[in-house]
């Protein structure tokens, strides 16, 4: 052995990081994780890093107070070498992240894949769903633009509707009774902080049920013998060819086609009309159907029902069948409640956005 590696064993051992490390390139995976089926997964990781490093960029930038938070995000995608491409990346990573997290989890719908022993793999990946529209409604107020700081106010009075609980958490986001500084601020933290850290520790438990239940076995096909594959370099080395090529190519995109921003916001302005996301139509729709006494229906009762529906699935579906075609009820189900939000969506998108253009 050389001095060299006599010198780096010695630094790992003063570390107690040899054995961590020993682990790690012990640690083997199944075969199955370089299939095609696989690579939702490991798409939506590149995609949050990606998110983690564009938002630490424009985080050196940003000043969180209203009279400053919109120069400091124009400064940074206009005047900043490559900002524009940076904040490109962002606003289309948490794009592609919604479709890529949407398809990733009706492939383990299909597939049976949250049946035993894999029920807290489903849970937690349902929970990480659920934590990531907070980021979107926390990010969205920062750039404090005309359609950020409208769709804020939006969404506030939406949740103030809930009851008990709704206009305490308005207050508690706002610290006021109108988004201005305090607001700002707590979102800026939220966003960059506490979300960050709770998101990760998600992920972490996310992948300590997968690595403790495996991954789900093939449903078509005959099912071959699996082997085990290294997971340094074999996975380690895919994913970064993955994460290099999903860069360039959201990097290309944002070149060409740069982040909204908007005008700055104006809270004199009660004219302008935020037009709903793409991926919040459907519970647009919902709060527009049901009004009145009825709101608390589309704003909680129903969307509530949906999300503990899901959460509850893996322990109402008991059964060891994963076929989808001997698993009719559920897959009927399923079925219905799509058509539903894939209705209410196009609803949405004809009311907000082809009537605008018309």
């Amino acid at each position: 052995m050389s001095g060299t590696d006599n010198q780096s064993e010695t630094l790992l051992e003063r570390l107690a990081l040899d054995g961590l490390i020993a682990r790690v390139r012990d640690l083997q995976v199944s075969s199955d994780s370089l299939t095609w089926s696989r690579f939702c997964g490991s798409l939506a990781l590149v995609l949050v890093v990606l998110l983690f490093l564009s938002g630490a960029f424009m985080a050196f930038y940003y000043s969180p107070s209203p009279g400053a938070a919109y120069d400091s995000v124009d400064y940074a995608q206009f005047s900043i070498p490559f900002g524009d491409v940076v904040r490109g990346i962002h606003h289309y990573s948490w794009n592609l992240l919604l479709v890529v997290m949407g398809l990733h989890l009706g492939r383990a719908l299909l597939l049976g894949a949250y049946k035993a022993p894999r029920q807290f793999v489903w849970v937690s990946g349902l929970v990480i769903m659920l934590v990531v529209p907070a980021f979107i409604f926390t990010g969205d107020l920062l750039p404090w633009d005309q359609k950020g700081y409208w769709s804020t106010q939006v969404r506030n009075s939406i949740m103030g509707s809930v009851p008990v609980v709704g206009d305490f958490q308005v207050r508690m986001l706002q610290g006021g009774p109108r988004l201005g500084i305090v607001a700002l601020t707590r979102y800026y933290v939220l966003h960059t902080i506490f979300l960050p850290g709770l998101f990760l520790f998600l992920i972490a438990g996310h992948f300590h049920f997968l690595g403790h239940r495996g991954l789900s076995s093939p449903v078509f096909g005959r099912e071959t013998a699996r082997r085990k594959v290294p997971l340094v370099p074999n996975i380690v080395n895919r994913w970064l060819v993955l994460f290099i090529v999903v860069a360039v190519v959201l990097g290309l995109v944002a070149w060409y086609w740069p982040a909204p921003l908007g005008d700055p916001a104006d809270p004199t302005d009660s004219t302008y009309v935020p037009k709903p996301e793409w991926w919040v139509l459907f519970l647009n729709q919902l709060v527009g159907i049901f009004t009145g006494p009825l709101t608390v229906v589309g704003t909680v009762i129903i969307p509530g029902g949906l999300v503990g529906l899901m959460m509850a699935l893996p322990f109402i579906d008991r059964s060891p069948e994963r076929h989808p075609a001997r698993r009719k009820k559920t897959m009927l189900v399923a079925a219905v409640i799509s058509l539903l939000v894939l209705g209410l969506s196009v609803m949405g998108y004809i009311e907000h956005h082809l009537t605008v253009l018309e």
